[in-house]
């Protein structure tokens, strides 16, 4: 008998392929959502430093202008955290959508997977009882030679 062939290989390798692409994109926006987090620990450690060396260079006394800069850019800091922020929320959506299309592409393709396996199955059981019939066959015609053979001595 020939080997096992299933039909739909093809659907499975494009199921496959659907599903590593899947894969991709989520890494890819895991790694955003993480690039993001270490942006927002970044700006709120810069923002910790200025508010500190701020506070320090008002206890020496400094000029109203200087004040302004440095108040400016605090402000500045504090605008970008919260647009990393937001920023976080965005790819954190993003990533459940993926999540979402990755666990699709994942059924599909262990659907045809489980068909493959069954019909692999079926096929392997079919084989056994060819084989299990043919030696039955030879048990059989070799029996009937040896009553033969008893019968004319």
């Amino acid at each position: 008998m020939k080997r096992f062939e299933f039909k739909l290989q093809a659907l499975l390798n494009f199921r496959k392929h659907l599903e590593r692409v899947a894969q991709q994109d989520m890494a890819k926006t895991v790694m955003a959502v993480s690039d993001c987090e270490n942006q927002i620990d970044s700006l709120q450690t810069t923002h910790g430093q200025s508010t500190k060396k701020l506070e320090a260079i008002v206890e020496k006394g400094v000029a109203a202008q200087e004040f302004k800069h440095h108040h400016a850019y605090i402000g500045a800091v504090t605008q970008m955290i919260v647009e990393e922020k937001r920023r976080k929320v965005q790819l954190g959506i993003i990533l459940k959508k993926k999540r979402l299309v990755l666990k699709k592409r994942s059924i599909d393709k262990k659907a045809i997977e489980r068909l493959r396996e069954k019909q692999a199955k079926e096929y392997n059981q079919e084989l056994l009882t060819a084989e299990q019939k043919e030696l039955d066959e030879i048990s059989s015609l070799k029996k009937a030679r040896e009553i033969s053979n008893d019968t004319e001595q």
